[in-house]
């Protein structure tokens, strides 16, 4: 984008792969005071060395963080000529401006935790030869660093450059074998030869650097004839004319010809008949959103938390939960190993606080580098204002959070992505509860009803989402659309948001009304969001590759994850999208794509889903629901195996498939009108071709003009702080492992309006505390208390963990609260559940029982006892009330039992128990009784 001469060309690196060149790359932040200083000195270093060696070697530097080129550019020039740099001549040529909205060369070269401004040299093969800090790095203000140390760059750099170039002329001459002196063999041939020139060299192969825009003068009035119209029923449609005019080259109007109306198709996904076929009855609560993993079995492997999966065999399907605030994994979907397991964050009371939405990423062979791709990555989006759980005053800081599924591959490596409650790894043969722990998080999108994954292939990363945030326009009248790039995900056990990219649409309105969620779909071919708009009753249609820097959302939306240049907070205007898609909807819920992209299915939450055509936005068919009982219907998606459609029943808590009854198969005609697909075709070819850099599009309002402007550097913090836990009371630094949050632990001012921040304590490191929600602020199971362990996680009063002392023949207990080993008793209190981890192995089974023998049949207790059967390896839940036995055993083959008192609980002689250390009276449940029952229901079994 700059020089000027070359706007809107494209560059291309593999053209600087050539004999004897040399390419400098420099990482600035419009935002950062040390960049905008250190510009200048690269610009007139680059223009120097550039005509010193005739072209040989180009500097680059990339636009990121706001503004546009010219005003960038216009930065570099004058500090260049006000510091006297190339001889006082204005660097014209150099250094070769991109505009990098996609961090692509940030990302490919300078990742985290690389600091900025930094430069690399790239040697005649691109390959880095060279990579240094810039020397007005850490510097607070642009005039902290004086004119005398950012000058220190051009004898580093200078000296840097030229090693590698000489090297490479040095081997050039060798090779040709040859004695010819020229001025270009090493560096001081060149400063000698730059001293007897009078005018700068221009460098005679800038023109193979770049694929040069067409240069049609496009100011044609002329107009084609209308075209055809869209549709070939129904409405018509539109019809649009052309012009070969870079202002306004096209216009439409609706179709006005009387056609006759669309009749209702039949699509392959409901067929003539269908039948609603309950996939999951339990274990959810109000779910919201559900979505395909794309490789089954990565997450849970084939075996988690002591129970045994099989990643071979059915999909896998994940489903979210407002009232619960965690994800549902139905496991081997479809098939007679069909399983669910829950999972949810430590910190779920913010990080998955009423969660509404999820997205993968699915993009499978993306060509990233393995280290980078967020493949099998889900962000998931939350309906709240960060009231942790209505206990504090909301803050708005809040937004989608990030997870990384993979436990299992080698890709995991040196990565926790579920743990324990201590914070150790959870992922292979653990018996432990394990919960997720977030890759990143970003906090611009408060109450989110709405989320999805971007398939683009550009970013280095593949993180990109779109989110519909409810309260966008700050004045309680609307949200609006945000994209978040988290660009390099910080990864599990960090908390530094310093480098994303966050970008509102303003201009693209979105409404809610009752529902709790927004389906949003991103067409991988034609680059179109599609959003449900549930306060309008209607379908947005967005082209997400368009739009321009406006402004920076800094000062309109103040509250954002980082206030580091690194992290951009933009606002983008002139973005070309059709409000109106498909209108006429009653409360409008999920939303997904056809296998094949052409069907568009909306859910209507009173229960009906209606089937469109991508193409045309035309009514296909529709599906009654409400019917046979389903008025709540929540998210909406396709199996990528099969094109079945499932759906989420908020009020019946159910995953619902819509099975075609009796696999009937119909197909659809296309209501497009081809002549009009044809025309559009050819004016797009026409105008794009004949016009420089003019693009047409049906959607784009061509009298939208936005002037980005460099933002102001005092909006910006130029180097890091202690983060949350200093004195800063704000949430918008990078949270440090700062010694002072341990202070935090005596905080008591829990107040819905108080002074303390909730997330100080979440980032100081606190999953436990008494001001966090539920149970003193953890996760223990029901009537647990929890005791914090900083920076690692916590643990439970509740949770007791079982093994084997072969020696002395006996279970014991221990338990991390208590710090304690428990080999003869165990006293615990009616009203709690008790979580018992077990690790004894397959030749010593552990259950509970009345009584101290091991007797695997069912027992009065078995009602509290989740699983009623023997485990060797993963856990058993105790649910105790005043109807539980006050006598309990933990009980195994090869071992003594351990006896389990329960202060509160029935008296065990009212049910006849027996106590082994009083008398040996009969119980009403004795062995003789218990093997009696195993014969009766092996005999029953038999007879069946």
């Amino acid at each position: 984008c700059h020089p000027a001469v070359l706007s809107n060309a494209k560059l291309s690196f593999s053209r600087f792969k050539q004999p004897g060149h040399v390419t400098v790359i420099a990482n600035y932040y419009t935002g950062c005071a040390a960049g905008r200083r250190e510009s200048g000195v690269f610009a007139g270093i680059a223009q120097r060395i550039h005509d010193e060696t005739l072209g040989k070697v180009n500097f680059v530097t990339s636009l990121k963080g706001g503004g546009n080129c010219a005003q960038w550019a216009g930065i570099y020039q004058s500090d260049a000529l006000s510091m006297g740099l190339n001889n006082g001549k204005k660097p014209t040529t150099q250094p070769l401006t991109v505009s990098d909205t996609q961090y692509d060369l940030r990302d490919s070269f300078f990742t985290s935790p690389y600091p900025h401004p930094s430069y690399i040299i790239l040697d005649e093969n691109l390959v880095v030869t060279s990579k240094s800090v810039g020397p007005c790095c850490g510097y607070v203000s642009y005039y902290d660093c004086t004119d005398d140390v950012a000058l220190g760059l051009d004898e580093t750099l200078t000296k840097e450059i030229y090693a590698v170039y000489d090297r490479q002329i040095d081997s050039l001459v060798a090779e040709e074998e040859t004695t010819t002196t020229t001025t270009t063999t090493t560096a001081a041939a060149s400063m000698a030869a730059a001293d007897t020139t009078t005018t700068t060299t221009t460098p005679a192969t800038i023109s193979n650097i770049f694929d040069q825009p067409s240069t049609g003068t496009c100011q044609s009035t002329t107009w084609s004839d209308w075209s055809q119209c869209s549709k070939t029923c129904g409405d018509g449609g539109i019809q649009f004319r052309y012009a070969l005019n870079s202002e306004l080259p096209v216009e439409k109007r609706p179709c006005p010809l009387t056609l006759p109306a669309c009749p209702e198709q039949c699509v392959p996904e409901f067929g003539l008949s269908f039948e609603a076929k309950v996939i999951v009855s339990s274990g959810l609560d109000s779910p919201r959103d559900l979505a395909f993993h794309p490789t089954p079995g990565l997450h849970l492997g084939k075996r988690s938390e002591g129970r045994d999966f099989n990643p071979d065999e059915g999909e896998e399907l994940w489903v979210v939960n407002g009232n619960s605030h965690d994800v549902t994994i139905v496991a081997s979907l479809g098939t007679r190993a069909q399983q669910t397991i829950s999972r949810k964050d430590r910190g779920y009371y913010h990080y998955m606080n009423n969660v509404t939405a999820l997205s993968f990423n699915t993009v499978k062979g993306s060509g990233r580098n393995v280290d980078q791709d967020t493949f099998n990555y889900f962000a998931v989006c939350n309906d709240n204002l960060n009231d942790y759980l209505g206990s504090k005053e909301p803050n708005y800081f809040m937004g989608p959070t990030l997870y990384d599924t993979d436990t299992t591959s080698p890709n995991k490596a040196g990565k926790k992505n579920t743990v324990n409650r201590l914070g150790e790894d959870c992922s292979g043969d653990s018996a432990d509860q394990c919960f997720f722990l977030h890759a990143d998080m970003l906090h611009e999108s408060p109450a989110c009803i709405g989320i999805t994954h971007d398939p683009e292939v550009l970013t280095a990363y593949g993180a990109v989402y779109w989110a519909f945030d409810t309260t966008g326009d700050n004045s309680g009248n609307g949200g609006q659309l945000v994209m978040f790039d988290f660009q390099q995900p910080h990864g599990p056990g960090s908390m530094d948001h310093s480098i994303a990219s966050v970008r509102r649409y303003t201009e693209v309105k979105l409404f809610r009304d009752e529902n709790v969620h927004a389906g949003m779909v991103v067409h991988p071919d034609k680059r179109r969001l599609f959003i449900v708009n549930p306060g309008k009753g209607s379908i947005v249609a967005v082209d997400v590759d368009t739009g321009r820097y406006s402004r920076t959302a800094r000062e309109e939306y103040p509250i954002f994850s980082n206030r580091l240049p690194s992290f951009e907070y933009s606002i983008y205007e002139c973005v070309d999208q059709e409000e109106v898609f498909v209108g006429g909807l009653k409360n409008p819920s999920g939303l997904a794509l056809s296998l094949d992209g052409s069907r568009l299915f909306v859910a209507e939450s009173g229960g009906r889903i209606l089937a469109y055509e991508v193409e045309t936005g035309a009514l296909l068919q529709s599906i009654d629901l409400a019917s046979q009982g389903y008025t709540s219907i929540g998210g909406l998606t396709v199996s990528p195996e099969t094109g079945n459609i499932y759906f989420v029943d908020m009020n019946t808590n159910q995953v619902v498939m819509v099975d075609r009854a009796g696999f009937t198969f119909c197909t659809y005609q296309s209501v497009a009108n081809p002549g009009f697909q044809t025309a559009l075709a050819a004016a797009k070819a026409q105008v794009e071709s004949e016009c420089a850099g003019v693009s047409l599009s049906l959607t784009r309002d061509y009298t939208c003009q936005v002037d980005g402007t460099i933002p102001n550097g005092t909006l910006f913090e130029q180097v890091h702080t202690d983060g949350y836990a200093s004195d800063n009371p704000d949430v918008q630094s990078m949270a440090g492992m700062d010694a002072a949050a341990a202070l935090l632990a005596n905080r008591t001012d829990c107040e819905y309006d108080g002074d303390l921040n909730f997330d100080a304590l979440l980032l100081g490191g606190y999953y436990c505390h008494v001001c966090l929600p539920r149970n003193d602020g953890s996760s223990c199971d029901a009537g647990g208390s929890c005791a914090n362990v900083q920076w690692e996680g916590f643990t439970c009063d509740n949770e007791f963990f079982i093994d084997i002392d072969e020696s002395k023949g006996i279970l014991v207990a221990s338990s991390h609260y208590f710090d304690k080993t428990y080999d003869s008793e165990l006293e615990l209190v009616a009203g709690v559940t008790y979580r018992f981890t077990v690790s004894t192995g397959a030749a010593n089974p552990v259950l509970i029982s009345e009584m101290p023998d091991y007797l695997p049949v069912l027992t009065i207790a078995s009602r509290s006892i989740e699983p009623s059967d023997a485990v060797s390896n993963g856990p058993i839940l105790l649910k105790t009330d005043s109807s539980t036995p006050n006598v309990l055993y933990l009980t195994s083959p090869g071992a003594a039992a351990l006896k389990l008192t329960i202060n509160g609980g029935a008296d065990a002689s009212a049910w006849g128990l027996r106590d082994p250390t009083t008398s040996s009276a009969t119980s009403f449940f004795s062995a003789t009784t218990a093997a009696t029952l195993v014969c009766a229901a092996l005999t029953l079994v038999s007879f069946l």
